[in-house]
C-alpha cells in the first residue's frame, strides 16, 4: 500500500466533522453512542455487528442512520471517516487491522489489545495505512488524574517515592456466564487485571512513569473461570519509585479504586473513574484537602452503572486531534504502557520470578524477561 498521508484529509477540510462508525454493540458501544451525541465536530453514522439482530436494534436505540452485518461492507462505507472498535479485547487486532487498511482512522476501547505482540501489530497496521489510533483510557482526562500531573509535574510532590493501586471490585457470577468470551484467555486475554484494572495501570504510569519491574501473583478465587479474579503485584517504576497493586472481581462488596502517589513533599490520592481528589497535602499548602461528602468507599456492581463523562472528554480530543490534520500519531511506548505492564504481570505469575520489563521502545522490543528473584 502507498502511504498518501492524512486519510480524509480534504473531507474533514471541507466538512469540520468526523464521522463514526461503531464495531461492536454491546456496553462499551452504548457508552460511545451516548456520548458522541455531545461531541462538537463528531457524528455517529453506522454501527456493525455480527448479528443483524443486533445491529439493527441498536440502531434503532440510539439513531444511527446505517446498520450492518458484513465487516466488509461497513469499511467500505465512503461516510465512515473513523471506528471505534468495542468487540471483546481478543479480537481488537482483526478489526482494527482491516479498518486501518481500508483508510479508517482507528479508536480502540482498552485495552489495545490481549498482548504487546498484538497490540504492536495494530500500531504497525496503521503507521502503514497512514491513519490515526487512539486507545480509549478515560481516567486519563478526569479532573482528579490533571491535578495530580500538575502536582507531579510543578514538583509540589517532590521526589515521588510509592505508588498505591488498589482495584477490589465484584463482579457476581451472572458477569462471566452472560458472555462466552469473558473470563477466557483466548479472548478477553485475562481477567481483573487486564479487563478492569488496565485503567489504573495505564493511569499509575501516565503519572509517574513507565514501570520497569514486576513481581505478582494471581489467582482464581471464586469465579468459574479460566483467568484470574485476584491479583497482587509489587512494582518498580523507571524513576525509582516502589509500586503496590491489588485487584479482583471477588472482593465483596466491591471497593471504588484508589491511586496513591507519594513524595517526599506530599500525597495525592485520587479516583479517577469518579473523578475525585480523595486526599491532597503538600508542603507548599496551608490547607489539607481530606474526603470529600460526597465519596463512598462502595463501588457499584452494574459495568452500566458508571459515570461516562471522562469518555466524553477523550472523545472531544480524539475528533479535535483528527481535525487539526496532524499526520503524528502517539508513539508506540505511550500506546503500550499498560499492555507491557500487563505482559509482565502474567509472565511474572507463571514463572514465580521478578520481571524486568526492556526499556527500549525501538520496533525490535522483545517481551519481558526474567531475572532472578531477588526479594
Amino acid at each position: 500500500m502507498v502511504k498518501t498521508g492524512f486519510p480524509q484529509q480534504k473531507l474533514a477540510e471541507r466538512m469540520r466533522t468526523i464521522r463514526f462508525g461503531l464495531i461492536g454493540a454491546g456496553v462499551a458501544a452504548e457508552t460511545h453512542a451516548r456520548e458522541l451525541r455531545h461531541v462538537s465536530g463528531a457524528s455517529l453514522q453506522a454501527i456493525f455487528a455480527r448479528s443483524n439482530k443486533k445491529a439493527v436494534a441498536f440502531a434503532a436505540a440510539f439513531s444511527v442512520p446505517k446498520a450492518y452485518c458484513d465487516i466488509s461492507e461497513f469499511l467500505a462505507d465512503p461516510a465512515i471517516d473513523a471506528v471505534i472498535v468495542t468487540t471483546p479485547n481478543g479480537v481488537h487486532l482483526d478489526y482494527s487491522v482491516a479498518a486501518a487498511k481500508a483508510g479508517k482512522h482507528v479508536v480502540v476501547e482498552k485495552p489495545l489489545e490481549i498482548t504487546e505482540e498484538r497490540s504492536r501489530r495494530i500500531i504497525a497496521a496503521c503507521r502503514d495505512a497512514g491513519t490515526r489510533l487512539f486507545v480509549i483510557y478515560q481516567r486519563r482526562h478526569s479532573k482528579a488524574a490533571r491535578q495530580a500531573k500538575l502536582d507531579i509535574s510543578s514538583g509540589k510532590l517532590g521526589k515521588i517515592v510509592l505508588v498505591n493501586i488498589v482495584d477490589n471490585q465484584y463482579r457476581p457470577p451472572s458477569y462471566y456466564s452472560s458472555d462466552a468470551w469473558r473470563g477466557t484467555r483466548a479472548v478477553e486475554g485475562g481477567g481483573c487485571v487486564i479487563t478492569q484494572s488496565t485503567h489504573l495501570i495505564d493511569l499509575a504510569q501516565h503519572l509517574v512513569g513507565p514501570i520497569s519491574s514486576v513481581f505478582a501473583q494471581t489467582r482464581t478465587a471464586f469465579h468459574d473461570i479460566e483467568t484470574e479474579d485476584v491479583a497482587a503485584a509489587v512494582f518498580e517504576f523507571a524513576n525509582g519509585a516502589l509500586g503496590t497493586f491489588s485487584s479482583s472481581t471477588a472482593a465483596y462488596p466491591g471497593q471504588r479504586h484508589l491511586l496513591t502517589i507519594s513524595g517526599t513533599k506530599g500525597s495525592i490520592i485520587i479516583n479517577g473513574e469518579h473523578d475525585q481528589v480523595v486526599f491532597r497535602q503538600t508542603s507548599e499548602d496551608d490547607i489539607r484537602q481530606d474526603i470529600p461528602p460526597a465519596f463512598s468507599f462502595a463501588d457499584p456492581v452494574d459495568p452500566r452503572d458508571y459515570p461516562t463523562e471522562c469518555q466524553r472528554v477523550q472523545l472531544e480530543d480524539v475528533v479535535a486531534r483528527l481535525l487539526s490534520l496532524s499526520a503524528d500519531n502517539d508513539p508506540p511506548e505511550l500506546l503500550l504502557l499498560a499492555a507491557r505492564a500487563t505482559d509482565a504481570i502474567y509472565l511474572s505469575t507463571t514463572q514465580n520470578r521478578l520481571i524486568a520489563i526492556d526499556d527500549k521502545n525501538d520496533e525490535n522490543w522483545c517481551p519481558p524477561t526474567e531475572v532472578p528473584h531477588s526479594c
